[in-house]
C-alpha cells in the first residue's frame, strides 16, 4: 500500500509543480503583453519589470495554485484510469479513498501553504509591487497632460488611523475631501480630521487646506471647540504610493489587519461589519479550493470508460470550474444578509465537499 501511495504522490506532485510553473509564466507573459506598448515607449528597464513580477509572485501563486492542483489531479487520475491501473487497484481491494489519499493529503498541505502565503507574504509583497508600479511602470502615464484619478480611497494608516478620500489625483499627488478617524487601543474614536484637500510637498510631508480637527470622548461626542486651520501639516506618515492600488481591499490584507477593520466598524456600521466578516471567513475558506475542486472532479474522471479518458478529464475540469461562480454566489448572499457570514464564506466549500463525498461513496 505504501508503494502505491508513493506512486500516486510522485505522479501528482510533479504534475502540480509543472502546471504551477507554466501558469506562472503564462500569467506574466500575458500581463506584459497587455501593456507592451507602454513598456517600449517609456523605456522601462528589465530590472524594474523583474522586481515588479518578483513581488507580484505571491498573488499569482494564490490565484494559480488551485487550478494547478485541479489539472494535476484530473490528468493523473485520467491516465491511471485509461491504463486500467485504477481497475487493478480496485481489484486488489484498494478503495477509491485510499487511491485519493495521497492527492487529498498533499492538497490539504498545499491549502495550508496558500493560507500562510496569503496572510503573511501577500500584503507586504503587494505594497512593494504597487510601489514599483507607481514609481517605475506608471511614470509615462503620470507625465501626460491628463490626470489619473483613484476614487473612494480608504486605507488603514499608521497609528490606528483610517483614512478616507473621495479622490486621489496621482499626477498631482493630491487627495480631495479627506476624513481621518484615529482610534485608541480599544478602537474608540478619539480624533476626527477633515480637510478639503491635502497634497504631497517637496519636503515629503502632507499639507492640508481647510482643515478641521475634532476631539471626541469614548461615546463619540465632541470635546471642546474644533481646531480650524486654513493650511497646516497633516499627521500622516503614509506616502502617495500607499494610496495607489492599495485601497481597502480585504484580499490584500492580513487576517489580523482585516480583524482590526472589523473592530472599528463593530458598533458604527453593521452592514460594513457583516461584509468584512464574510471576507474574514473567506480568507480561511479560499485556500481549501484545492481540496474542494479535487473532490468534485475525481468522480467524473474515474467513472468514465477506459476509451473515453479525455472526456472524463474534461468533465472533471468543467464541473470543478463551477466552484468559482458557486463561491461567488455564497459570498454575495453572505454580504447581502441572506446567509450568515460564516455560511456565506464557506458556501462553495460545503456544497462541493458534500457533492464530492457523495459521488465518490457511490463509485
Amino acid at each position: 500500500m505504501v508503494i502505491i501511495e508513493k506512486y500516486v504522490f510522485k505522479g501528482f506532485i510533479w504534475l502540480f509543480l509543472l502546471c504551477l510553473v507554466l501558469l506562472w509564466v503564462l500569467y506574466i507573459i500575458g500581463d506584459i503583453f497587455g501593456f507592451l506598448d507602454e513598456i517600449l515607449k517609456a523605456g522601462i528597464s528589465v530590472s524594474s519589470l523583474a522586481a515588479f513580477y518578483y513581488y507580484l509572485t505571491p498573488f499569482i501563486l494564490t490565484q494559480t495554485i488551485p487550478i494547478s492542483a485541479l489539472i494535476a489531479s484530473v490528468y493523473l487520475l485520467g491516465n491511471l484510469n485509461r491504463d486500467n491501473e485504477i481497475t487493478a487497484m480496485r481489484a486488489s481491494g484498494i478503495s477509491v479513498w485510499e487511491i485519493l489519499k495521497p492527492i487529498l493529503a498533499t492538497a490539504f498541505l498545499v491549502s495550508l501553504c496558500v493560507f500562510i502565503l496569503n496572510d503573511r507574504l501577500l500584503p507586504g509583497a503587494m505594497r512593494k509591487a504597487n510601489r514599483i508600479r507607481y514609481e517605475k511602470l506608471d511614470v509615462a502615464k503620470r507625465g501626460k497632460s491628463g490626470t489619473i484619478n483613484v476614487y473612494n480611497v480608504a486605507i488603514y494608516g499608521k497609528g490606528d488611523k483610517i483614512i478616507f478620500a473621495k479622490r486621489f489625483d496621482i499626477q498631482k499627488e493630491m487627495l480631495e475631501d479627506i476624513i481621518i478617524h484615529q482610534h485608541d487601543a480599544r478602537q474608540d474614536l478619539i480624533l476626527k480630521i477633515s480637510a478639503k484637500n491635502i497634497y504631497w510637498t517637496k519636503n515629503k510631508k502632507w499639507r492640508g487646506k481647510d482643515v478641521v480637527i475634532y476631539k471626541t470622548d469614548n461615546s463619540g461626542r465632541f470635546i471642546g471647540d474644533p481646531i480650524v486651520a486654513a493650511e497646516m501639516d497633516m499627521p500622516m506618515t503614509e506616502t502617495p504610493t500607499d494610496f495607489v492600488n492599495n485601497q481597502w481591499k480585504p484580499e490584500f490584507m492580513s487576517y489580523k489587519r482585516l480583524k482590526g477593520y472589523m473592530d472599528v466598524f463593530a458598533t458604527s456600521s453593521k452592514k460594513t461589519y457583516r461584509r468584512l466578516l464574510v471576507d474574514l471567513n473567506y480568507k480561511i475558506s479560499f485556500p481549501f479550493a484545492c481540496v474542494m475542486t479535487i473532490l468534485i472532479s475525481a468522480p467524473f474522471t474515474l467513472s468514465t470508460q477506459r476509451g473515453k479518458a479525455l472526456i472524463g478529464m474534461a468533465k472533471g475540469i468543467v464541473v470543478a470550474l463551477l466552484y468559482v461562480p458557486v463561491m461567488a454566489v455564497g459570498l454575495a448572499l453572505g454580504k447581502g444578509g441572506m446567509l450568515p457570514p460564516v455560511l456565506g464564506a464557506w458556501f462553495g466549500n460545503i456544497i462541493f465537499s458534500a457533492a464530492g463525498i457523495y459521488l465518490l461513496s457511490k463509485y
